[in-house]
């Protein structure tokens, strides 16, 4: 299993639900086993409900998969362009202002970081293969 598989079952498996109303909200608390909204809490802030109990343990769980992303990046620089490829293509990147920080972010990189781990070669070998997909795709 590659590690965005293992995220993934992860992230399925942990016991966090959505509602944007309160049919959902009754729905979610149901399939989480709480009696009340009291109960839980939002962690991330969009739409998410978890029990309070498990607000530390989904957040440990968060961290740990930014930490195994920036230790597979940092471990094989092709596997690095690649992943900064596909974010780029991801986030429409040459026709945001915000591009480079949007895609940083998803590693929880800056650019400062960038520089500083060694991954400047590979995030500008992945923005002029960005760069050519965008011309392919009449982007720009």
């Amino acid at each position: 299993m590659d590690l965005q598989e293992k995220h993934r079952k992860e992230l399925n498996d942990f016991p966090i639900a959505y509602a944007f109303n309160d049919k959902q909200l009754q729905e979610a608390l149901e399939k989480l086993g709480a009696e009340s909204v009291e109960e839980c809490v939002t962690v991330i802030g969009h739409g998410d409900i978890v029990k309070k109990e498990n607000a530390k343990p989904f957040l440990d769980m968060l961290r740990r998969h930014s930490k195994e992303i920036q230790d597979l990046l940092l471990s094989d620089m092709d596997i690095a362009e690649a992943a900064f490829l596909y974010e780029m293509d991801n986030h429409e990147y040459a026709i945001n202002w915000d591009g480079d920080y949007d895609v940083l972010s998803c590693f929880g990189f800056d650019e400062e970081e960038l520089v500083a781990f060694g991954l400047e070669i590979p995030y500008l070998r992945a923005r002029n293969k960005h760069m050519k997909h965008a011309e392919e795709w009449g982007m720009i």
